[in-house]
């Protein structure tokens, strides 16, 4: 392949984890069969630890925090700044020869979350100008509060600067989740984050070879310059994919592939809820046999598919459709990619969600408050055992228990 050649710089539990799966692609070229590198940053010791050896990955500890930052984003950032000029001079070298590097990020922990400012701060100013992106993974409401506070947080400083930034991915855990949870109702949490992990190094490894690795079979190729520029676009990318059977299509008939298509681009590979209008650049490729290239990619099919580029995204500056053939190919595959989007309705979600788990000031515990103003009365009476019995029964238990600590003593 002759795509870009990808940096994955993975910040935190969860960047570092979606890096090292990106990292770890591999490929049947002689001499490129690892075309990509990541380096992973991390406060947690044990965490880093899990994530398997490679040569084409490099790990550092952020050393004085090996126990981590516990959900801290300010003691996250902390750590990262008190490594940064060590940073800065190995994060230069180990990608010296990339192209391209995607800061990945899970969104609302303490180290990923706490550094990814500094972080993007650090590509920007020292080599990767417009040659990088983000790649920020958005929690589910079940996370909880300070999860949700602080993905928010780092949410309104990204979205201040993102007009000077490249292209930002966002990949909706709630969403992957909950379709995660439709096909794979038995599976663990820790298949279902590897899946996600693996669902975004495929999507990325996938947009870069379908503009290198196939041969066009129309009169436009958004290849891996046009690629490019949709990666150095600022604002918000959705990337969208679908897969058809070629034999189910009938290029005159729209309802054997548009219904689909819309789909996959509504809902998109990692995250939907866009408003498609605002998008910059927009760009459909299609990939099929040779045989079924010839057949579907009808001047009609293109047509249609051009009038829903339009419909969408009305006012992008480039709407190229592109068709490739290739004998390795079986399916139809339709990659669909929209850059320079606003912020999607999901972010509102999690705000709201923080909004219900607010414990406002004036709520008062009822049961604590009613506790605390309870006056006990005790009930005087005449059958005191000591008077009854004639004996000092209270003063002989008293003097047994004289080495035994009273309970309720709290001092």
């Amino acid at each position: 392949m002759a795509g870009l050649k990808y940096g994955f710089l993975g910040v935190g539990l969860g960047g570092t984890s979606i890096a090292s799966a990106c990292a770890s692609i591999r490929t049947s070229v002689k001499n490129n069969m690892q075309p990509y590198s990541a380096f992973l940053v991390n406060t947690n010791e044990v965490d880093m630890n899990k994530i398997p050896d490679a040569s084409n990955v490099t790990k550092f500890l952020l050393k004085g925090y090996e126990k981590g930052a516990g959900r801290d984003i300010d003691l996250g950032e902390e750590a990262f700044l008190t490594h940064k000029e060590t940073l800065i001079e190995k994060i230069q070298s180990h990608f010296s020869d990339r192209d391209y590097v995607f800061l990945m990020v899970g969104m609302g922990g303490g180290t990923g979350t706490g550094a990814v400012i500094e972080a993007a701060k650090l590509l920007h100013a020292n080599g990767f100008h417009r040659r990088f992106s983000l790649v920020l993974t958005l929690p589910r409401d079940q996370e909880g509060k300070v999860v949700l506070d602080n993905a928010i947080q780092r949410l309104q400083l990204i979205a201040r600067a993102m007009k000077g930034l490249g292209s930002i991915i966002l990949v909706d855990n709630q969403q992957l989740f909950e379709n995660y949870l439709q096909h794979n109702s038995n599976g663990s949490v820790e298949e279902f984050l590897k899946s996600c992990n693996e669902y975004i190094a495929v999507m990325l490894h996938e947009m870069n070879t379908v503009t290198s690795s196939y041969n066009p079979t129309g009169p436009f190729h958004f290849d891996t310059s046009e690629w490019l520029k949709i990666l150095q676009t600022p604002g918000i990318m959705l990337v969208g994919r679908t897969t058809l059977d070629e034999r189910s299509v009938d290029a005159e008939n729209e309802g054997t592939f548009l219904p689909k298509l819309k789909q996959s681009i509504e809902e998109g590979v990692l995250s939907g809820g866009y408003n498609l209008e605002n998008a910059e650049r927009c760009a459909l490729s299609l990939l099929a046999s040779p045989s079924g290239a010839k057949r579907i990619f009808t001047i009609g099919m293109m047509n249609t598919l051009e009038q829903l580029l339009i419909t969408y995204a009305p006012y992008a500056n480039e709407r190229p459709v592109a068709t490739y053939g290739d004998q390795t190919i079986k399916q139809l595959h339709i990659y669909s990619v929209f850059a320079g989007l606003s912020l999607p309705n999901r972010v509102l979600q999690i705000i709201e969600s923080s909004k219900k788990l607010e414990r406002k000031n004036e709520v008062v515990d009822e049961a604590w408050a009613v506790l605390q103003n309870y006056s006990v009365v005790t009930k005087k009476t005449n059958d005191d055992l000591e008077t009854l019995l004639g004996t000092s029964t209270a003063k002989r238990d008293t003097e047994k228990l004289t080495n035994v600590r009273d309970p309720f003593d709290f001092n």
